[in-house]
């Protein structure tokens, strides 16, 4: 290959390409070397200059991460037959899940001395702003002359070998690289973290530790889970036997929520040396009883696939139940697969994804994310509120189009250039796909990503409404076929409390991913509990769960209140469905939007009174379940807490 990198021997391979050992005849002695074939699976022609940029970045990374002496050094690098070659050095030695292999567990100090090892490398790469993302055994080898780890197969390289990637630079290479079982949650979702890394390193430990495996067929042989989903060294005192303080780093290394691990591998060592400060001259644990690691949640019967948290805030570092929930905020649960299917949605080519779901469910909050996520693959984003549109602007199609083009140039750091798109006798419409198409879209080949929130505040405007919204749906349509207006992703974002009499033929709200946001169930409303520090017992979520139905803004205000120490659950459960409870206005806005409409009062005050679910027409429970006041049993229809089944009966009873 290339001249000169004779072939060996086949060392292994996979999805992405093949591993083999050769020799370099140009240099003196005919040094080992490795060579790496990756095989891009291009559907394209385009697609290959994209790969070739891609390639080129990433093992530029590779040159600059192979400084560290526990990294393979990248001796070159190059491009035949639409086929990329890595050539590394040879690193000799064996790889962990070799050692595994041979079934012998290893000991507590070593243990510690394998971690040190890993962290210490690893640290180097996070610095580096790398996340690995495929530690597993088999890319961590033991170099034969010094018995150092040597962490190898970056996957960061595998970006060009995906088939995700496109023309416009955009790779989902988040969302192909990992190795089951030292693969986190978030990892899996396409979001990796430098907390991911950690997982992964936490996993291999234990593994060491106690001969089993996370991805073992046999349950006898796999790493046990806890109730709640989760790794514990509690489980595992009968096959290992360490310090609870050891203990206490690995549980946090393989948390569940990437929140509560250690935020990279800096961290970790610093707390992995503060442990070997604190013991140091202490005598080895030698029986499994002295293992003692506190159990990180009270006993439940909650069962779920999804896993609560820990306690994260104080009462002092409460965030207000009010509003989207930021970025940083510890209070934002994720309802899966809504956040995934977001996240793989928004990689697609000219994608379309609308957001719908009563008032404060969290879909400002899920834009917010979906917008953090495109920026983190290199995309342009904007966020335009319609809340902010003066009413000025809403007076005219023409104006408003105007507003809506300046926003968006404005969001994106770029210079106002209606004055030469926004001339001719081509009308509105036409006026504002030229600006889009020839300035905004041409500018840079990068996706630009535009959120729409609050677009409830156009549908007051019906004229406006009805070609805003069609031009949209216009542009959609373009990007099944133009190059172009693929680059457009488009995130909508509206309540379903609001109706419009839209031609469903010229709007966009048939197309695309339709994403409802659901209630939080009750496991993510006792990681809620957890999360508000909070030590309750599941009888008390029930409660709680009963009287608000999971509603997200609901159940975040009584948390909020109960562990600032304003009220018990006890009364804010009695006060709850009535007007001196913190839920006033809450209640207050639903009971005036159903007194203007007497059929819509008609049957809430039928599906109130009855003490199980009844039928109504299925207009009224149509609109009844949009505003989230009802859930479906079947075709009938119950309260969807009681709550309002107590506030409505009382409030509506004449």
């Amino acid at each position: 290959m290339a001249g000169h990198y004779q072939i060996i021997k086949y060392l292994g391979g996979g999805g992405f390409g093949q591993t083999f050992l050769a020799r370099d005849s140009h240099l003196p002695g005919n040094p080992l070397c490795v060579v790496k074939q990756l095989k891009p699976q291009l559907n394209q022609p385009q697609a290959l200059e994209t790969a070739k940029r891609l390639f080129e970045r990433e093992a530029q990374t590779l040159y600059r991460l192979g400084t560290h002496d526990q990294i393979p050094r990248l001796l070159a690098h190059f491009e035949q037959d639409e086929e990329f070659y890595l050539v590394q050095e040879f690193v000799e030695g064996q790889p962990l899940n070799q050692e595994f292999a041979l079934g012998q567990k290893i000991t507590e100090s070593e243990a510690i001395a394998l971690l040190n090892d890993i962290l210490q490398v690893l640290a180097f790469v996070h610095q580096q702003q790398v996340i690995h993302r495929d530690i597993k055994p088999a890319n961590l080898i033991r170099r034969r002359r010094d018995r150092k780890i040597v962490l190898i197969d970056f996957g960061v390289v595998k970006a060009v070998s995906t088939p995700a990637s496109n023309l416009y630079g955009a790779t989902s290479i988040t969302v192909a690289v990992g190795s089951p079982g030292y693969m986190p949650s978030e990892q899996q979702a396409g979001q990796p973290y430098f907390s991911s890394d950690i997982y992964a390193v936490g996993m291999v430990v234990l593994q060491a530790l106690t001969g089993l495996s996370p991805t073992s067929k046999q349950t006898s042989q796999r790493l046990p889970r806890d109730q709640y989903g989760e790794f514990s060294c509690t489980l595992l005192r009968d096959r290992m036997t360490i310090h609870p303080g050891l203990a206490t780093i690995l549980d946090k290394m393989v948390r569940y929520d990437y929140r509560q691990r250690y935020r990279d591998a800096s961290e970790a060592l610093q707390a992995l040396e503060q442990f070997r400060q604190d013991t140091q001259g202490d005598e080895p644990i030698t029986h499994p009883q002295t293992l003692v690691v506190p159990t990180t949640h009270p006993q439940s019967p909650i069962t779920d696939h999804q896993t609560p948290t820990l306690p994260l805030s104080s009462p002092q570092t409460l965030d207000e139940p009010e509003g989207q929930v930021s970025l940083n905020s510890s209070f934002y649960v994720e309802r899966p697969p809504v956040e995934s299917d977001c996240y793989n949605a928004i990689l697609k080519p000219g994608a379309l994804i609308r957001v719908k779901a009563p008032r404060q469910m969290g879909k400002s909050s899920l834009l917010s994310r979906i917008l953090n996520y495109a920026s983190q693959q290199g995309y342009r984003t904007v966020c335009l509120n319609f809340q902010s549109a003066d009413a000025e602007f809403l007076t005219s199609l023409d104006q408003f189009l105007q507003w809506f083009c300046a926003s968006v140039s404005w969001n994106l750091g770029l210079d106002d250039r209606l004055d030469t798109y926004w001339r001719g006798i081509l009308g509105s419409k036409n006026k504002c796909t030229d600006y889009f198409q020839r300035y905004l879209l041409s500018e840079t080949t990068r996706p630009l990503v535009l959120g729409l929130d609050e677009v409830d505040q156009i549908f007051q405007y019906p004229d406006i409404a009805t070609d805003f919204f069609g031009l949209l749906r216009a542009w959609h349509e373009q990007g099944k076929n133009q190059a172009i207006w693929q680059r457009l992703r488009l995130v909508f974002v509206h309540s379903k409390e609001v109706y419009i009499p839209l031609n469903i033929n010229q709007s966009p709200f048939n197309v695309g991913i339709p994403i409802e946001l659901p209630e939080l169930n009750p496991v993510q409303v006792w990681d809620l509990v957890q999360r508000h520090s909070l030590d309750w017992q599941p009888n008390q979520v029930e409660e709680l769960m009963s009287m608000t139905g999971g509603h997200p803004y609901l159940v975040r205000v009584a948390l909020y209140q109960i562990a600032r120490g304003k009220m018990t659950l006890e009364k804010l459960l009695q006060v709850a469905p009535t007007e001196e409870g913190p839920f006033y206005d809450h209640l207050r806005r639903h009971l005036l939007n159903l007194e203007e409409n007497a059929e819509l009062v008609a049957a809430i005050q039928q599906v109130v009174a009855a003490n199980q679910s009844v039928e109504i027409k299925a207009a009224a429970a149509f609109k009844l379940r949009s505003m989230g006041l009802v859930k479906f049993q079947g075709n009938a229809v119950t309260p969807l807490c009681q709550m309002y089944r107590r506030y409505f009966r009382d409030r509506l009873k004449n």
